[in-house]
């Protein structure tokens, strides 16, 4: 039995969240949701903009909680019926919902010259030990964009193991002019091994590039800096 259509246009933690308020009394906060989901805020926060913006569920300013809308309770039932014909599988349920938190970093020197080509590297930190393994490696391609400045390239393919750090990879940076900072843009999406043109977007960046006035040796120290992905099996 598929899921339904409309139910696979919905995020994880959308379902998730779908979940929650299929089996509540009544309305509930962002809080509840948050706290009988298990979801990070943030994750919460973007289900609720996704299930708002499908008209499954709306916001009672009166007392600030959220309740099913007429299509919302259509959806819940149709979740359960798809879980409930699929509970003899446990594995398949879980997969569905599996959302997995890994850190995207971006490492450069402090300072870059004009003119002179530098090396960017991309990875993705190991796991905490407070957050459940994938079950399989996640691909992740980069969309990588600048603004005062050349690259080596526009794309970073990472793989992501479920129990260790990505093996990095890299682009070179050239800043067009002296003192000139460079504004560098990330955009990452979940892609198959097999189907790199089936990408599933997962947030951006964007961060500047400081440029020496003057050229100047190449700056032993270096920055980093990152956003959270929410990949899950695929």
């Amino acid at each position: 039995m598929p899921l339904p259509f409309n139910l696979q246009k919905l995020p994880p933690e959308a379902l998730d969240i779908l979940r929650v308020m299929g089996k509540a009394s009544g309305a509930v906060t962002a809080d509840q949701m948050e706290q009988d989901s298990g979801l990070a805020y943030r994750l919460v926060g973007k289900a609720i903009r996704r299930l708002v913006n499908f008209d499954y569920i709306r916001l009672n300013l009166a007392n600030n909680t959220y309740e099913l809308t007429t299509d919302g309770q259509i959806a819940v039932n149709q979740l359960t019926e798809y879980e409930a014909a699929l509970s003899t599988d446990e594995t398949v349920v879980g997969r569905t919902s599996l959302v997995v938190m890994r850190r995207l970093t971006v490492v450069m020197p402090r300072t870059f010259s004009a003119g002179n080509p530098t090396e960017i590297y991309f990875g993705v930190n190991p796991p905490t030990g407070d957050i459940p393994q994938l079950p399989g490696n996640v691909h992740v391609m980069l969309k990588v964009s600048a603004v005062g400045g050349t690259l080596s390239g526009a794309d970073v393919t990472l793989e992501i193991p479920p129990d260790k750090a990505a093996a990095p990879g890299r682009l070179a940076l050239t800043p067009a002019e002296p003192g000139r900072p460079v504004r560098v843009r990330v955009d990452a999406f979940q892609a198959s091994e097999y189907d790199t043109l089936n990408l599933e977007p997962l947030g951006g960046m964007y961060f500047d590039v400081q440029v020496a006035t003057q050229p100047v040796p190449t700056d032993a120290t270096s920055r980093a800096v990152g956003m959270d992905l929410a990949v899950k099996p695929r």
